[in-house]
């Protein structure tokens, strides 16, 4: 008897489950990093370092979604530099979570490419020799990519992202794969 009440509940969470747009996807690629550790005595950062991004989005229709991500952008270092008392390392480990606006433009059947815009929380982590200093901000997301779909549900994807930050400065590239709830 109790099982008749939870009939139109669940249909109802079917149906929208049937009727859902959401994807899923993870990427991996390399961050460009530059950071100023001037504000702890020390010069500055340039490298390149591995990245991988988890995010997930709803697809409101062939053009438009919403997407949210979780990037592990940076974790480079420099080793020591100079000697005696002038010698000095650095290091930056940095993270952030984005939510954008992603807008498609068919170029194929299988093929489209796409622009993104919106915003990252980011923290990032600066150190030198034993000073650490931390940063942290909300600030722009931009960035524009590719995607190939090998099935109606399973795309392979190329991006290229910047988080629009003060320091450090980034801005990556990567590749992955997206499945589709369709």
């Amino acid at each position: 008897m109790r099982l008749r009440y939870l009939q139109f509940p669940v249909l109802l969470l079917c149906s929208f489950v049937a009727s859902a747009n959401g994807y899923v996807g993870f990427s991996v690629g390399s961050t460009s990093v530059q950071a100023d550790l001037t504000s702890l005595d020390g010069g500055t950062l340039d490298d390149t370092t591995a990245l991988s991004k988890f995010y997930g989005g709803y697809r409101f229709n062939k053009y438009v979604s919403l997407e949210g991500a979780y990037f592990g952008l940076a974790q480079a270092s420099v080793g020591q530099v100079g000697t005696g008392s002038n010698a000095v390392s650095g290091s930056v480990d940095m993270k952030a979570l984005g939510i954008y606006g992603v807008a498609f433009v068919p170029l194929t059947k299988r093929t489209e490419v796409f622009v993104k815009a919106g915003g990252a929380s980011w923290d990032a982590d600066l150190t030198r020799d034993t000073t650490t200093a931390s940063a942290d901000g909300f600030d722009a997301l931009y960035g524009l990519g590719i995607s190939y779909a090998f099935t109606k549900k399973f795309k392979a994807t190329a991006d290229w992202e910047v988080i629009d930050s003060p320091n450090p400065e980034f801005s990556t590239f990567s590749l992955g794969f997206k499945w589709e709830f369709k």
